[in-house]
């Protein structure tokens, strides 16, 4: 028996909260991962253009974010402003 086979190109369009919306923790996270990558959050440099040195700034920065920073002294703190202002 013979198939016959057809491929049809359909543009969808759907909003981009209704997509989100849809997604479950997992696939939010990949997203998240995603946009990172290719560098649609907060600057950074996607994640396939980092020298060696950029992956390991980005750790080390990443490490310094959140829940770290409540371990930080005062003092640390302060310094992490101070340069952070040169900027």
């Amino acid at each position: 028996m013979a198939y016959i086979t057809q491929h049809i190109d359909i543009d969808v369009d759907i909003e981009v909260d209704e997509f989100v919306d849809s997604c479950d923790s997992r696939e939010i996270k990949e997203l998240i991962t995603y946009l990172q990558e290719q560098g649609h959050l907060g600057g950074e440099i996607p994640a396939h253009n980092m020298s060696i040195s950029d992956k390991e700034w980005a750790e080390v920065i990443s490490k310094i974010g959140g829940r770290a920073r409540l371990q930080l002294t005062t003092e640390e703190e302060e310094t992490i402003r101070k340069i952070s202002n040169k900027f």
